[in-house]
């Protein structure tokens, strides 16, 4: 009786043949990453405001705080010429005159060795990705 509900999932396929979601990275953390892989870093209320940025020597480009509510969060990509190294992620006030003087430490990012093949498969990966979502969510009784 219960296969009628299942056939459903069934016709979906297996979870493994999804991208892999980014990874979250919250405040002073540490995360190993490789070239090419997503990260989303998540803050709650008074750790950041809307349009924060974020930034790293290993990033592809800066990422962009936005509500996506209950918490602030921006997707950044680590670049597919990163460097293996530990490397500092950096947050910056939206209103900052001098950013580079201004940027607070938010986490830490280990890159791991990549050799030459992983990096092409990466520079592949990165030009089918689609753009950020610049779609913000504000919960119900935010004005």
């Amino acid at each position: 009786m219960a296969l009628p509900l299942l056939l459903p999932l069934l016709a979906v396929g297996p979870a493994s043949a999804a991208e892999p979601a980014p990874l979250p990275l919250p405040l002073g953390s540490v995360r190993s990453v490789h070239p090419g892989d997503t990260l989303t870093v998540t803050a709650v209320s008074g750790q950041a405001v809307n349009g924060d940025t974020i930034n790293s020597p290993v990033l592809q480009k800066a990422g962009r705080m936005r509500m996506t509510a209950p918490r602030l969060t921006a997707a950044v990509t680590i670049a597919c010429d990163a460097r293996p190294g530990t490397y500092p992620l950096t947050l910056t006030s939206a209103g900052a005159a001098r950013p580079a003087e201004h940027a607070a430490p938010w986490a830490h990012i280990r890159v791991e060795p990549a050799d030459e093949a992983a990096r092409r498969g990466c520079r592949n990966k990165v030009k089918k990705m689609p753009p950020p979502d610049r779609e913000e969510h504000w919960a119900a009784h935010t004005t």
